[in-house]
């Protein structure tokens, strides 16, 4: 039985080696909206994050309409890019950003290489062997992840059993209250949750094993020609030695009873998505007033230092000929 699970192993690692990855070229528009400024404010700042150019995808022609004159920054730990937005005396009532741009996504596989992401610095990686306020390494998720990687070597061996943990037990779920936070905790309490609750479980048990391993937001991509995606997607990367960054998307993998599907999702990727931002506890440039980010996909508004809210997003897209 082994030997038969690894000849197909190799034999799927030969096909991703010889054959092209998928891509998908698209127009993309990323709505982002508060839903009401309030009334009165001497101040109010926006940040809304913004696609950048990857391994994995090139973006063009990214044009920003705003109401208020604005500037694109870098955040300086992850790279991710953002418009931000600082004006006095505000009109009130709701406020929309909207990011056009071009993509091209090309599809991630394990055979293949990818040669910007062969070396990272060591204090990159250290950094992201840590603990976050959420994505905890507590002593239960060290015993839970020497559990799932008992007998396990390598580092690969390891992040594949925490891997298929992750998914034969956590249970996709909008419902349960405390969802879509990223709170590995929370996680192991209730084993449910979104992709974030996922792939927040996946980090940490990956970090307690000493693996560097990072959190990609972004949205999923429909299959249709032209489509509206009303929320996020989110996955995971860990780092091997000489290898560079390993993609995995264990919710999408927790949907489907596909054994191929599944084992696809472990170091390959498919196009159909778009990467906004990297990271967790992403510090700004100039910073909220609040504490740093969880995740930053929505945008984040404050008016004379307090958080406004509600806010949504949404992202259109369209596919590009030629």
């Amino acid at each position: 039985m082994i030997s038969t699970i690894l000849l197909a192993a190799a034999l799927r690692i030969f096909a991703a080696a010889s054959s092209a990855p998928a891509v998908r070229a698209f127009e993309g528009v990323y709505v982002a909206r508060v839903d009401a400024i309030p009334p009165g404010l001497s101040r109010l700042e926006v940040w809304v994050p913004l696609p950048s150019d990857t391994d994995e995808q090139a973006i063009r022609n990214l044009r920003v309409e705003s109401p208020y004159p604005g500037e694109i920054r870098r955040e300086k730990e992850f790279g991710n890019a953002y418009w931000y937005v600082s004006t006095e005396s505000p009109r009130p009532g709701p406020l929309e950003i909207v990011v056009r741009f071009d993509a091209q996504r090309s599809e991630v596989l394990r055979g293949r290489p990818r040669p910007a992401t062969s070396g990272e610095a060591p204090a990159t990686l250290q950094r992201l062997l840590r603990a976050e306020p959420l994505v905890t390494i507590s002593p239960r998720i060290r015993a839970l992840a020497r559990s799932i990687t008992y007998g396990s070597r390598r580092p690969e061996e390891k992040a594949r059993a925490i891997y298929e943990y992750v998914v034969n037990t956590m249970t996709y779920d909008k419902v349960s209250p405390g969802w879509g936070n990223g709170d590995t905790e929370r996680a192991c309490d209730v084993r449910k949750g979104n992709c974030t609750d996922f792939h927040s479980l996946f980090i940490s048990l990956v970090r307690a094993e000493g693996i560097p391993a990072r959190f990609v937001i972004g949205f999923p991509l429909k299959k249709e020609a032209e489509a509206t995606v009303p929320g996020y997607h989110c996955w995971a990367e860990f780092y091997l030695a000489g290898r560079g960054w390993i993609p995995v998307d264990a919710s999408d993998a927790s949907k489907t009873d596909d054994a191929a599907r599944r084992d696809y999702l472990f170091g390959d990727l498919d196009p159909d998505r778009i990467q906004f931002t990297r990271g967790r506890n992403i510090r700004l440039d100039p910073p909220p007033c609040r504490e740093p980010l969880n995740f930053f996909i929505y945008p984040y508004a404050e008016g004379d230092g307090l958080p406004i809210a509600p806010v949504s997003i949404r992202l259109e897209h369209r596919a590009r000929i030629g």
